[in-house]
């Protein structure tokens, strides 16, 4: 028993000592991290005031020697490593949970599970928009296509609803002009543009640091 507490006094002197060095305020609290050693848990709080744990590392000082993991030192010794469980976004599902509430589901458009829809009005447009749709799936956007046989302003009621956060409309005007009438899920309708002109703009939006 006093040679586990001396590892574990140790591996938390270890820990708190990589906090300070790297400048990192914390709030030590005795009693809260597992038994096989200390953690360090990275609090975050939600748009609505939760909390959650996004990240934890962790000393194990008793899982290394269980499995019989040894390394030699500086004088050729064999030693028990002490071993770092890191977990950088917690748990999936605790993750994503997270950012659906702290979003409300309205995902910017760099993390939008779909991020653009292509609507066609007409069946006439639907070797148009499949180009667009192949386009714009080479520049790995997530984007799905709606040739549904339906009024427009369902489709665009549906991608509203789904929170999709832009819609590309295209009618016999766009197919004959070879342009697309873009719609942005909060700034309503953009008007026409050149698909390269979309890109860029889409490119301006794909950056979380900047979006």
């Amino acid at each position: 028993m006093p040679k586990r507490n001396s590892a574990k006094n140790i591996s938390m002197n270890l820990v708190r000592n990589a906090l300070k060095k790297g400048e990192i305020p914390y709030i030590e609290v005795e009693n809260e991290a597992a038994f096989y050693g200390p953690k360090i848990d990275v609090q975050i709080w939600s748009a609505i005031g939760r909390e959650f744990t996004l990240a934890t590392n962790q000393v194990d000082f008793a899982v290394p020697k269980k499995f019989g993991l040894i390394y030699k030192n500086t004088e050729n010794k064999e030693e028990t490593p002490l071993c770092i469980h890191r977990a950088p976004l917690g748990t999936h599902e605790r993750f994503i949970g997270f950012l659906i509430e702290h979003y409300a589901g309205v995902f910017p458009f760099w993390l939008a599970p779909e991020q653009i829809r292509i609507l066609a009005i007409s069946e006439t447009e639907h070797d148009f928009a499949k180009g667009i749709f192949e386009k714009l799936r080479e520049k790995n956007f997530r984007v799905e296509l709606d040739l549904r046989n339906e009024k427009l302003g369902l489709k665009i009621r549906e991608a509203q609803l789904g929170k999709v956060p832009y819609m590309v409309v295209l009618g016999k005007k766009e197919a004959s002009e070879k342009k697309i009438a873009v719609r942005h899920r909060q700034e309503g309708d953009l008007g026409q543009m050149d698909f390269e002109n979309f890109l860029k703009r889409l490119e301006g939006e794909t950056d979380p640091l900047r979006s």
